[in-house]
């Protein structure tokens, strides 16, 4: 029991015998419990003093674990209030070919969709290029959807994708079903790499009230082209996410050829 008189969860055990580190090990027990359910959205974590005393650890360990789940975006702090537990962003690993769908279930949130449009149109000309659309039909479903987590409203995507290929998509419930699941399930096309674009934009009236936030807030505009390993274009999205509940993070690999040249090259 806390000093407010509420009961906290039972304690998992840090051993020093772990191969893991002790900021590590308390930051896992953490995460797990905010995962599932233990600490809830807007609950308060326990004090640095009381996680101290519980998994008997020092205060640099406990700060440690806080700061990188902080930075994971599990936790926020409020100067002279505490510790809490936010909203888990939309983690999007670069270069990974995501689906919204099975992200937001790594996150443990269930996702779901709200159509706003789903028809065939004639492409427009910058589309019909993106897509490298036959001559012989230069037709698109379109689909504008609001993707939720949880029943939140995340970002807006507008999809195209070419009528050869699919001709009943339009046809399909896509409120919450995956169209990466029924692009590989009914029409066998399995994506194998994209080309995207990020760009910072503001949110218009519309888009904001779609989203739940205020007019002209910070968004990430996002151009995807998905193709085929054959190298045919499969889907054009466009998308605006929240930038306050989108979180990109991509893996540097040094090219350690490239490095080796540069030397040799300062060498002679």
């Amino acid at each position: 029991m806390d000093e407010k008189g509420d009961f906290l969860p039972k304690p998992e055990e840090i051993s020093e015998e772990n191969n893991l580190p002790l900021y590590q090990q308390l930051k896992n027990i953490l995460k797990g419990q905010i995962l599932n359910g233990t600490f809830r959205v807007g609950d308060q974590i326990p004090s640095e003093s009381e996680l101290c005393a519980r998994y008997g650890v020092s205060r640099i360990t406990v700060r440690q674990a806080i700061a990188s789940l902080v930075q994971e975006g599990l936790l926020y702090r409020r100067p002279g209030k505490g510790t809490f537990v936010t909203s888990p962003k939309l983690r999007r690993r670069l270069p990974r070919l995501y689906s919204f769908s099975e992200d937001m279930r790594e996150l443990g949130l269930e996702p779901s969709s709200r159509t706003l449009e789903q028809k065939v149109e004639e492409a427009e000309e910058e589309v019909a290029e993106l897509l490298k659309l036959p001559d012989t039909d230069r037709r698109v479903t379109k689909l504008v959807r609001v993707r939720l987590a949880n029943g939140e409203p995340i970002l807006i995507e507008r999809t195209f994708v070419p009528h050869y290929l699919c001709p009943d998509l339009v046809k399909e419930n896509l409120e919450q079903g995956s169209l990466y699941d029924i692009l590989r399930k009914k029409y066998r096309l399995w994506l194998d790499h994209a080309s995207e674009t990020y760009e910072v934009t503001a949110l218009t009236r519309e888009e904001a009230e779609a989203l739940n936030c205020p007019e002209k807030s910070l968004a990430f505009f996002i151009e995807r082209v998905s193709f085929l390993k054959t190298g045919v274009p499969v889907e054009l999205t466009r998308s605006v996410s929240r930038g306050d509940r989108v979180r990109f993070t991509v893996q540097l690999v040094a090219d350690q050829a490239q490095i080796r040249r540069q030397i040799e090259l300062e060498e002679d």
